[in-house]
């Protein structure tokens, strides 16, 4: 079941997936700076954490489409 999705809604959104998208972006790079693995490791699941919730409201929003 579809909800309706306003301008606003769509704004915050956008704002949220930029951010979540530029964050995991920045920690992977930032992993692969670092020599210390355990960091190296903890960055890089930051970093998938954030790619997950950029493709799970990707996918709130490809269900909820018009």
């Amino acid at each position: 079941m579809s909800e309706q999705i306003t301008t606003k809604d769509l704004q915050s959104l956008n704002e949220l997936m930029t951010f979540e998208n530029w964050l995991a972006i920045k920690i992977k790079n930032y992993s692969e700076m670092v020599e210390c693995e355990k960091l190296k490791a903890n960055f890089e699941q930051m970093a998938n954490t954030h790619l997950g919730h950029h493709s799970a409201l990707l996918d709130y929003l490809k269900n909820n489409k018009e």
